[in-house]
């Protein structure tokens, strides 16, 4: 019977091993040996190196889930700061190494772009459709755009952070980028324009 705390010494070691070398310079005897099991033990656990690499993609996700949620559930009012606040506290998850190295700079090339979309898809639906809704309840935006919307705005997100993950100067990308999401959020509340 597998042990959770296996898998679980297992999941952190490799998202440790591969936050700071990269999915390709990481080996599962490596993994085995920095998790303290043996290399059956993460065959017993996981199908293979790219199953474990999945699953220390999803524990970050769900570690930048979480700091999004206490960074805005009844921290902020239900109104464009929600947006932004969860947009900029975002930003921040994606610094971290493990995230930027994990999800935005192996995770499309191991995992394959339509599995890599569809692993982030829970950070669209339950952060970005749910502070969505939020502004349809208040009647700022009409409800009908808000799944089209949170794809819209998680897809500007994803594009803001791989400039980030890929600048010269990470500092400064990092400040543009949420400049310009912030402004992207405010325009959300303008009056749309006649057709």
């Amino acid at each position: 019977m597998e042990s959770s705390n296996t898998r679980g010494r297992i999941i952190a070691a490799a998202q440790t091993l591969f936050a700071s070398r990269g999915y390709a310079s990481v080996s599962v005897d490596e993994i085995a040996a920095v998790s303290g099991v043996t290399k059956g033990a993460v065959y017993y656990s996981f199908k293979d190196k790219k199953d474990v690499f999945r699953a220390a993609c999803v524990c970050v996700l769900d570690t930048i889930r979480h700091a999004v949620e206490a960074a805005t559930m009844g921290q902020v009012e239900h109104s464009i700061d929600e947006i932004v606040t969860g947009g900029a506290r975002l930003f921040d998850a994606y610094e971290h190494p493990a995230a930027r190295q994990l999800l935005l700079i192996d995770g499309p090339a191991v995992l394959g772009l339509a599995e890599w979309t569809k692993m982030q898809e829970v950070l669209r639906v339950e952060l970005g459709e749910h502070a969505l809704g939020h502004l349809a309840d208040a009647g700022l935006i009409d409800r009908a755009v808000v799944p089209m919307l949170s794809h819209l705005l998680f897809g500007a997100f994803t594009q803001g952070v791989l400039q980030i993950a890929t600048a010269a100067d990470p500092a400064a990308a990092g400040a543009a980028a949420r400049e310009a999401y912030r402004r992207l959020a405010n325009g959300l509340l303008a009056r749309p324009l006649e057709r």
